[in-house]
């Protein structure tokens, strides 16, 4: 079993950032991702993670992190652990469901009072800042940016003159697996931050020299031993709904490249399960993962996979 729990795994992010207790380690994380050291965040108040839908037929929306600063301005940090279709879309979705909550409606039981005749004040569309972060544990599909650009900070911005036309919405992607692979600035605390996040997802021990109480309390509350049994079981069942996402986005890219072969199309499904169930088991192996608890959630035995291989 690994030492540390994954923050890329639901649970583990949510234990790790949207908990009371580490209040401190999101406020230091969120004044990293948008470096802002003239007015940074001393406090946040957590706020629901639901955004119901105004409308009929309308979904509900769950957010990994929602919360607001003292200043009013509002936070949202989602975690993704696998590309998506329509990723983009999804979280500009979010982000507008964050600045349509800032429009609380009076409700039904209340509008009744309009009988006393007291003028209501309007609202006049005075919105706070609204900053959504993607933490990404992957890459933006067909190269959109260069293998060392994994930081990108999105606003609307005239395409005449290139000035920020509105800089109340920031939207704010940061692609994981790139930052292995490119020299980090030691001095910048985006980069400190990532850095410790990149180590703890891969398991590994906490780096001295990044000796900062935030990122030891991080590895403190990351270690799986601390956790309680209920804890440990919640955890390793969203390990489980992670694999199955995984496996049903990768399985159906898989499978997409067969569509429309008539001619041994039960071969093809098959054999695009046992690639994305590889794919899966060697993911979970490379995170630290015991053999058996792979086996169990994939049904590949890799002590007998790399028997074969070698011969």
């Amino acid at each position: 079993m690994e030492r540390y729990i994954n923050p890329f795994i639901d649970y583990g992010f949510k234990k790790l950032f949207a908990t009371e207790g580490n209040k401190d380690i999101l406020i230091s994380f969120l004044n990293a991702v948008i470096e802002n050291t003239k007015d940074p965040i001393v406090d946040l108040t957590y706020k629901n993670v639901e955004q119901i839908g105004e409308f009929n037929g309308e979904r509900s929306s769950y957010f990994d992190v929602f919360c607001q600063t003292s200043n009013g301005h509002q936070f949202i940090v989602e975690m993704q652990n696998s590309w998506q279709p329509f990723f983009k879309d999804r979280t500009l979705y979010y982000a507008a469901k964050a600045i349509r909550e800032q429009n609380v409606k009076e409700a039904p039981a209340l509008r009744k009072r309009a009988k006393e005749k007291k003028k209501r004040k309007k609202w006049d569309y005075h919105l706070n800042e609204v900053y959504l972060i993607a933490v990404m544990n992957f890459t933006f599909p067909d190269d959109e940016y260069g293998p060392e650009d994994y930081y990108h900070r999105v606003m609307l911005t005239d395409l005449d003159d290139q000035h920020v036309f509105y800089d109340k919405l920031t939207l704010i992607y940061l692609e994981m697996p790139k930052v292995g692979d490119v020299e980090l600035d030691m001095n910048r605390p985006l980069d400190r931050w990532l850095k410790v996040l990149y180590m703890l997802w891969g398991d590994e021990d906490y780096p001295p020299e990044l000796d900062e109480p935030v990122f030891r309390k991080l590895y403190r509350e990351a270690e799986y031993a601390r956790l309680t049994e209920y804890q440990q079981n919640t955890y390793e069942s969203s390990w489980m709904r992670e694999l199955d996402i995984y496996n049903q986005i990768e399985g159906g890219r898989i499978l997409g490249h067969k569509e429309g072969l008539k001619e041994g199309r039960e071969e093809g499904r098959e054999e695009g399960r046992t690639e994305s169930a590889m794919k899966i088991a060697q993911k979970m192996l490379d995170m630290g993962l015991d053999k058996d608890i792979i086996l169990k959630a994939t049904g590949i035995d890799l002590d007998i996979e790399s028997q074969t291989n070698a011969t």
